[in-house]
């Protein structure tokens, strides 16, 4: 049984950590209070060894706000350890908005190979093209400019668009193109939707 938030912020003093409260965040440092209370798993299939359950705590220093994480590790695993994993979390999911906002992540529907291939396989590698470019500009240690912080992903973007890639095409030829694909796109869906609304496939599949 979890304890129920109310009782898990209420930590005693001696379980409390400071296990690397700071996290990098895009406008400064965070500052954090972290604590662990053990738990017991109450999942464990029979035969199988149960492990290790703790109930992972945060406790933001200044506004109090608390965040609380389910951990299980086959060994015991110290605070600092969760907390390392905690962190590399909010990076993974740093890196996924910022492929959504960044690289079209989000615009494409994984609904088959082709669409995966087409679409989101690109915006990955166009994603990670940015960050190593970025990683090699920073290993460069040039000198910092002052009174500026270092460059972002959204920066380089901006910057690559202005410098190195080629503006998209907004010329009439080009919009009506691509407006008669879509519209044949939809017609064919639609006529497909209808075929299978009034079993035309289903009635030829059984025959």
């Amino acid at each position: 049984m979890l304890p129920a938030p109310g009782d898990a912020a209420d930590v005693p003093g001696d379980d409390r950590g400071d296990a690397d409260g700071r996290g990098a965040g895009a406008k400064g440092d965070r500052h954090y209070d972290w604590a662990m209370i053990e738990t017991g798993p109450d999942d464990t299939p029979p035969g199988h060894d149960p492990g290790h359950s703790v109930l992972l705590i945060r406790r933001h220093r200044y506004t109090g706000e608390l965040s609380f994480y389910c951990c299980h590790s086959t060994a015991p695993a110290s605070l600092a350890d969760l907390v390392a994993v905690a962190c590399t979390r909010w990076r993974i999911e740093e890196d996924i908005r910022a492929a959504k906002s960044l690289t079209g992540l989000d615009y494409g529907q994984v609904t088959c190979w082709s669409s995966w291939m087409r679409w989101s396989l690109i915006s990955l590698i166009a994603a990670s093209l940015l960050a190593v470019a970025l990683a090699r500009i920073r290993s460069a240690r040039l000198p910092p400019a002052a009174g500026l912080i270092p460059l972002t992903r959204p920066e380089l973007l901006a910057l690559l668009q202005a410098t190195v890639l080629h503006a998209p095409r907004h010329d009439l030829a080009h919009t009506l193109h691509w407006s008669c694909w879509r519209r044949r796109h939809q017609h064919r869906a639609a006529t497909c939707h209808r075929r299978w609304n009034t079993n035309e496939i289903t009635a030829a599949a059984t025959i």
